[in-house]
């Protein structure tokens, strides 16, 4: 087992890294410990922990009998863990991306991060607390960047969001449109990350010059998602 990558090492490294600022290394040092985790020997630690947790749940057996029953409880935990950080490595490694604005590389990663959790349960036991920051990061990453088809759902819809005919959509008329049960959830997510970046997007043009009004308009959301798009630039090996 010697010769078998340690992903805690690759782990604190990146920390140590990130705290120095070196965010390159860092983020390298990150990708290392997951692929450390991946290549882990995931059959042998399931076998081993199949044996505990049978040992644990029914008793000895000529297949367990080997296995000390005061360390039960930490082999397991142990082997929990193990299995779990092929999961655990991807969460921290989009929680560095997440940290420094790397929003679309963090959202691909705790999705997969995600994914592979849900394989995992039922199997070596899931990680409820890390899995529950995992779909709240998600859901913040979600809404912060938006749909793709942002701009498209936009125009889609905007006739129903602009309730006053005004030309404009207003942060009132978007909340009450989150109420609206005829608005499909692609519209709604939209809704959100319009809401979320509300007063970027009103500032992206200037056609409320002049106006005794404000909220949204279809130039303000294509200027935004355009400068949205090109802002963003994934962090370099």
């Amino acid at each position: 087992m010697e010769d078998v990558p340690n992903p805690y090492i690759h782990s604190n490294n990146a920390k140590q890294l990130e705290l120095k600022k070196d965010l390159q290394e860092a983020e390298a040092e990150y990708r290392r410990a997951v692929q450390a985790a991946d290549s882990l020997p995931r059959a042998e630690y399931m076998r081993d922990f199949n044996t505990a947790l049978d040992r644990s749940r029914n008793g000895v057996s000529p297949a367990n009998k080997h296995l000390p029953e005061d360390a039960l409880p930490e082999l397991l935990s142990a082997y929990r863990e193990l299995l779990a950080l092929p999961f655990l490595t991807r969460t921290q490694l989009a929680g560095f991306y997440a940290r420094h604005n790397a929003l679309p590389e963090a959202k691909e990663v705790i999705e997969q991060a995600l994914a592979i959790e849900a394989e995992t349960m039922g199997c070596a036991g899931n990680h409820p607390e890390a899995e529950r920051r995992a779909l709240e990061l998600l859901r913040n990453i979600s809404d912060i960047l938006g749909p793709a088809n942002a701009e498209e759902l936009f125009l889609a819809h905007f006739d129903k969001l602009d309730v006053n005919k005004n030309g404009f959509v207003d942060e009132a008329e978007l909340k009450r449109a989150q109420l609206d049960l005829t608005v499909p959830p692609e519209a709604q997510s939209m809704i959100r990350y319009l809401l979320y970046h509300y007063f970027a997007v009103e500032k992206a043009s200037n056609d409320e010059f002049g106006e005794e009004i404000s909220g949204l308009s279809k130039a303000d959301v294509r200027n935004f998602q355009k400068a949205a798009k090109s802002n963003w630039k994934r962090l370099k090996e």
